[in-house]
């Protein structure tokens, strides 16, 4: 399995607002011919008239035609999971699924507490679970079988003996992206969310939607950001999972791309085009998208909300509802960012013994302790249709 290190192999390419300025006064057909010099050497390179296509991304095109217990299993592969990086490993014994957390897939300083790795596994759980129930079958979920300290996460067993049911969140499953781009002023009728809200024990959604609460949970996203990005070694670590080339996405088939970033066809065509682009030049972009684009667009925020959020099965219970949440939002039509940027530096400060500046104003803004905010996203009508993110085969994930 391919380790996850920074080099200068892959770096990260950002358009930076000189050049996207730049390259919009081109216009279309001036980009385009520019593409056919040495910018279109590094648009092949970058992916640029590759997007979608490809191993890294058959796993969405090929789960249509799959059945039995492989589609089941492909659904948990697919699955919405921080980072995208994709930490889950799965044994499959007749109808007995086996779900374990992959250490060397861990962000310990991104994701100090583990919160997010398995929140991962958690949505691949719930993935698997209603890929099997939209089949007939009923899943028998146990959480940490051998205990709390163990990776073995989860068992399911399956058994064919039931109506059908979630075929709607089944049949969104291959369309389901995280989308970073931007949306618009429409509200969002949170209704529809409900009957998913009450699907998972020890879990539940807690919406911000009043105006002036999302300008302030808006700051605090920002705030989050700019510091995340001023953390040298957080940074870091985030940058070691960005695939900028379409040779780090063929090679490792997990990560943050620029075809999910969420930008205009034009910009991310440019962004391929130009030259490779430093990680203070990336980390300088995500602080603007989330500045003008990310918190200035939301309709409103969710925040997965559970007892405990250092629990470990709360933990899995949270990401089971997030796949929930993003599947709903998928069928209707919406868009969902997961935006964990708050959480991930409360956990960093208390890993690192710095003071807390998060806590107070996030438990101030849930109307309840910090302790308590599992995970949280955007949603609203999106702008734009997302791409896709690369995903590794079965074969890489999935023994029996």
């Amino acid at each position: 399995m391919a380790t996850n290190t920074v080099t200068d192999e892959y770096p990260e390419i950002a358009l930076t607002r000189r050049d996207g300025l730049k390259l919009a006064g081109l216009g279309i057909a001036s980009v385009a011919a520019l593409g056919m010099g040495v910018g279109g050497v590094r648009a092949v390179t970058n992916g640029a008239f590759s997007a979608g296509s490809g191993d890294p991304y058959d796993l969405w095109h090929d789960w249509h035609s799959m059945t039995g217990i492989e589609r089941v299993v492909a659904a948990g592969a697919l699955a919405c999971n921080p980072h995208n990086t994709q930490p889950w490993r799965m044994i499959v014994d007749g109808d007995v699924i086996v779900v374990h957390s992959d250490p060397s897939r861990r962000m310990p300083i991104n994701d100090a507490s583990g919160r997010e790795h398995l929140a991962g596994l958690g949505c691949a759980v719930e993935n698997m679970v209603i890929a099997a129930g939209a089949a007939g079958s009923t899943s028998q979920v146990t959480l940490f079988p051998h205990g709390l300290a163990s990776d073995h996460v989860a068992r399911i067993g399956l058994r064919k003996d039931r109506p059908r049911q979630d075929r709607d969140l089944a049949a969104a499953i291959p369309h389901r992206h995280t989308n970073r781009g931007p949306y618009t002023s429409a509200p969002v009728d949170l209704s529809d969310f409900a009957e998913q809200s009450l699907r998972v024990d020890g879990a539940s959604v807690l919406w911000i939607t009043d105006k002036a609460a999302r300008e302030k949970l808006g700051r605090l996203y920002v705030e989050a950001t700019e510091a995340i990005t001023a953390d040298t070694a957080q940074s870091t670590e985030a940058f070691s999972w960005f695939r900028s080339s379409r040779g780090s996405i063929d090679k490792y088939r997990d990560g943050l791309t620029l075809d999910a970033q969420g930008l205009g066809d034009l910009a991310l065509f440019a962004a391929k085009l130009l030259p490779a682009q430093s990680r203070e030049d990336g980390d300088a972009y995500w602080v603007k998208a989330t500045r003008e684009v990310h918190t200035a667009t939301a309709a409103a925020y969710g925040v997965i909300v559970v007892d405990d959020v250092t629990d470990r099965s709360a933990q899995v219970n949270g990401g089971r509802l997030l796949a929930r949440m993003h599947l709903t939002a998928t069928a209707l039509g919406l868009g969902l960012h997961h935006m964990n940027q708050i959480t991930e530096r409360i956990d960093r400060d208390a890993a690192s013994g710095n003071p807390d500046v998060f806590s107070a104003r996030w438990a101030a803004l849930l109307g309840r302790p910090a302790s308590t905010g599992l995970l949280s996203f955007r949603i609203g009508h999106p702008e734009r249709t997302p791409g896709l993110s690369p995903r590794r085969s079965l074969d890489d994930v999935v023994t029996s």
